[in-house]
């Protein structure tokens, strides 16, 4: 068995969604001059590699408590997304793909290779509304990303959000490292915390290859 990590550092000066507060680390206390160590972290829960909850979009939608442990995890299969002038990734992308009824989908862009620069935010691939139809009629259980949203940044009313969370397809967002997995199909964990009320989480996901 490996175990492939696939999650982003949280680190002072990682890229955020636009509009988001930058992310404050403070150490409140020192080993040396306290007796041990303590840390704040100042952020949103869309923070690095995260989850997104139904709530975040969906009135009255489930928070990230109220979700099963396993609501993002479960079998997985890959997609290579080729480059994209146009930045639309549509229903042909799937063509050939063994899809499965709850399957997780994880769309490999490359773009987790531009994590700190403008064409992370600018440039990334993302979803049609007609995709993300597509992906519900095939009851899939979730899809992963490496990139910052499933919408473009422009968007105002973020239909693909709205599509997938308003049937309660989980949404991970800002995965790395999936030039690592080297097969097709395998077990994608990402855990949230247990934060009542919220919207959603960070997550450390981890692809478990045979």
């Amino acid at each position: 068995m490996r175990m492939i990590d696939l999650s982003h550092f949280i680190e002072e000066g990682m890229p955020q969604y636009p509009g988001q507060p930058e992310i404050k680390i403070e150490r409140l206390a020192e080993v040396e001059k306290d007796g041990y160590q303590l840390t704040e972290l100042k952020d949103v829960v869309h923070l690095g590699t995260h989850c997104d909850a139904p709530a975040h979009f969906i009135e009255k939608g489930d928070t990230i408590e109220k979700l099963p442990v396993d609501f993002y995890s479960g079998e997985a299969v890959i997609v290579d997304v080729p480059h994209l002038p146009d930045r639309l990734m549509r229903p042909e992308l799937l063509e050939g793909v063994d899809l499965k009824e709850g399957d997780i989908v994880i769309f490999r862009t490359g773009m987790s290779k531009y994590w700190r620069e403008e064409a992370y935010i600018k440039e990334f691939p993302y979803l049609t509304e007609e995709l993300a139809h597509f992906l519900v009629d095939k009851k899939v259980k979730a899809i992963g990303l490496d990139t910052i949203s499933p919408d473009p940044v422009e968007t105002e009313d973020f239909p693909v959000h709205h599509v997938l969370l308003g049937n309660k397809v989980g949404i991970i967002e800002n995965l790395t490292n999936l030039e690592a997995i080297d097969k097709k199909r395998f077990l994608f964990i990402a855990l949230p915390l247990k934060i009542k009320g919220s919207d959603g989480s960070p997550v450390r996901a981890v692809a478990i290859l045979e």
